[in-house]
């Protein structure tokens, strides 16, 4: 995200990198009503270059929230981006939520529920919630849009970054030191549609078992989230 979310770090739940249960949604829950990061071991092959994306008119930009031209449905209403829509689930309260769907880019969007007249509005339980309602839009977005899913799709095995210093939750930190989780996420996607994508939609970027299930191609033993499984 564009600087988004940097300046709550100190707020954020410490959300664990064991693996999660596995759901046929695409929000699924922990005990604590949000939903911690994907098991990033089971996503990507570390010895391919990671792909980072961050940058307005570079390869990729089509991954951030910011991206424009991507329209989707979700609650039974258009959303112009994935920004748009996070920013409004910050709020309870549909006025607000509508305040922000109708703004007319996603820069509005982030800057609105900062405002002081807005942000005493925030749900209080936005930080536990915000795993689950990030990957609702990511999936609304990129299931929207063909051309999209397969450039996420083509992008397999590659660990996909955000790479930038303004965010250190959503994003790398810009020194691999950040969470990265929009990445962890974008790469949790990928793996669910390429599950259920069509054989020559995938044929070429994974390699998938009898069962349908996408095979880990590693273990790394110095970091805990990386464990040798089957997703």
């Amino acid at each position: 995200m564009d600087p988004s979310e940097n300046s709550q770090v100190g707020q954020q739940p410490a959300f664990s990198m064991s693996p999660q249960p596995q759901h046929s949604d695409s929000a699924s829950h922990s005990e604590e009503g949000g939903t911690g990061a994907p098991n990033s071991n089971q996503l990507f092959d570390p010895k391919e270059r990671p792909i980072n994306f961050y940058n307005r008119h570079e390869p990729y930009y089509e991954f951030t929230n910011f991206a424009e031209g991507y329209p989707f449905e979700l609650l039974g209403v258009q959303w112009l981006t994935s920004e748009h829509y996070f920013q409004a689930m910050k709020f309870t309260d549909s006025t607000l939520q509508e305040k922000v769907r109708r703004l007319a880019a996603p820069r509005e969007a982030f800057q609105f529920t900062r405002e002081p007249q807005y942000s005493q509005y925030v749900r209080r339980d936005w930080a536990y919630v915000k795993m689950d309602e990030m990957r609702s839009a990511l999936f609304a977005k990129f299931s929207s849009h063909e051309k999209l899913k397969q450039l996420l799709l083509d992008s397999y095995p590659h660990q996909l970054v955000e790479h930038t210093s303004n965010d250190r939750f959503w994003g790398d930190g810009g020194d691999g030191t950040g969470q990265n989780m929009l990445g962890a996420l974008l790469m949790e996607l990928r793996l669910q549609l390429l599950q259920t994508a069509k054989p020559s939609d995938a044929s070429s970027v994974t390699q998938l078992d009898n069962s349908g299930s996408c095979l880990s191609f590693h273990e790394h033993t110095d970091e805990k989230e990386h464990l040798l499984d089957m997703i």
